[in-house]
């Protein structure tokens, strides 16, 4: 269900630039509505999918994970784009099988990680063929495979875990290659803590580390870039090892770009949070801060960042919360609590029957600017009746700047 929330005239351009966008056009991609079993939309009745991470790709199709599919008790993957989708891949194990969040990786795949079945590991479908083939299940040893994600040219990065500790691995051409292993399970490495990673088309992966102490300088954390040698960049540390850091921590998940851009949030020396944004060599810019441009808060879910340096991220302003973007100029402030958006139940608005959280799981933001989100729904004005939780595609609208005086 796709609805234009008001109308914009485009002139032709001489001269234009980059910038936030604005959210004119929302569809409705998929629904499910589990408090009366029904009826969803895209979806078979009773489906479950509750704080997972939406992936969006250049053509802003959509793939999730689904926890629960009806009748099976299975988890699958829901892929589409422009309303329409459904149920396409599925591991051979249908039974109790749990799966990670999904990622479409540039190439036609979907990317995913499973355990709990006959066969465990790193899973790629693709969209067309139901069933979906294992790519690996390396290094040797790992008994979970997280947050994969896929690259153009179909390698993968993920955080494999071990019984007794977690390396970050990148697969590619048929072999492994750990870019970085805590000292549990390699010893000498110095990392306390492998955090959320995340990879990217040049192959390196990113992320927060715990540091172990080593002499005079204590434990802490980073935002660290790793290539496939174990190479380490760090782009960001903490005040207690560097005087001139502006942080004292950092949230769990970071965003990486196509050109090693690396989108963070972090605690402020001083107080406060912020959205961040590095690149190796660089100091780290401010894109969004608590209490400046009416900004609230900061919720604890990792941002996302397009290949033009366009972050969006959840957060709360004085209508309540919202999913915004910026890009270190301006903010800008996709959708938001109350606000009315298109559904096939009719017009719906976004919104609980209580204080629970209104947006769900993690956001996406493709090269366009276009931005994928989850929220709960009711009927306008009547926040007792409840629709369940849609996901949701925001089609971003750029106003052409002009030059040369033209109008």
């Amino acid at each position: 269900m796709r609805a234009a929330l008001c109308c914009l005239l485009l002139l032709p351009s001489v001269a234009a630039i980059a910038q936030v966008p604005s959210y004119d056009t929302l569809e409705l991609q998929a629904r499910t509505n589990l408090i009366v079993n029904g009826p969803s939309f895209n979806l078979p009745d009773g489906s479950s999918f509750n704080s997972v991470t939406v992936s969006l790709d250049e053509l802003a199709q959509v793939a999730f994970k689904v926890q629960i599919l009806p009748g099976t008790n299975a988890a699958g993957v829901w892929f589409g784009g422009g309303g329409v989708g459904s149920i396409r891949c599925q591991s051979e194990d249908v039974v109790d099988v749990f799966i990670t969040d999904v990622h479409l990786d540039g190439a036609g795949g979907i990317v995913f990680g499973q355990t709990g079945g006959n066969i465990n590991g790193l899973y790629r479908c693709d969209p067309s063929v139901p069933a979906a083939s294992l790519l690996t299940a390396q290094p040797l040893g790992t008994t979970s495979w997280g947050t994969p994600r896929g690259a153009s040219d179909s390698s993968v990065g993920y955080r494999a875990s071990f019984g007794s500790g977690r390396a970050w691995v990148s697969f590619a051409a048929g072999q492994a290659r750990i870019h970085a292993a805590e000292e549990t399970i390699q010893p000498g490495s110095g990392v306390g803590f492998l955090f959320t990673p995340a990879y990217g088309e040049s192959g390196r992966i990113a992320g927060k580390v715990q540091v172990l102490a080593a002499g005079p300088v204590p434990q802490h954390d980073e935002i660290q870039l790793i290539d496939s040698q174990g190479a380490v960049t760090t782009l960001a540390t903490q005040v207690a090892v560097d005087p001139n850091s502006p942080f004292t921590g950092f949230d769990n998940s970071v965003a990486l770009g196509p050109d090693d851009q690396v989108a963070f949030i972090a605690n402020r020396v001083g107080g406060g949070r912020g959205v961040f944004r590095v690149r190796a060599g660089q100091a780290a810019e401010p894109l969004a801060l608590t209490g400046v441009d009416g900004l609230v808060e900061i919720e604890f879910f990792g941002p996302a960042i397009n290949a033009d340096g366009l972050v969006a991220f959840r957060g709360r302003d004085a209508a309540g919360q919202a999913v915004f973007v910026a890009d270190g100029s301006s903010l800008g402030k996709v959708i938001s609590q109350g606000d009315q958006v298109p559904s096939d139940l009719g017009t719906a608005q976004i919104g609980q029957n209580d204080a629970s959280t209104v947006f769900g799981g993690g956001v996406a933001i493709n090269g366009a600017g276009d931005v994928a989100f989850i929220a709960a729904l009711h009927p306008p004005g009547n926040n007792q009746i409840e629709w369940g939780s849609g996901v949701y595609v925001a089609y971003a609208t750029v106003t052409a700047i002009f030059a040369d005086g033209f109008e």
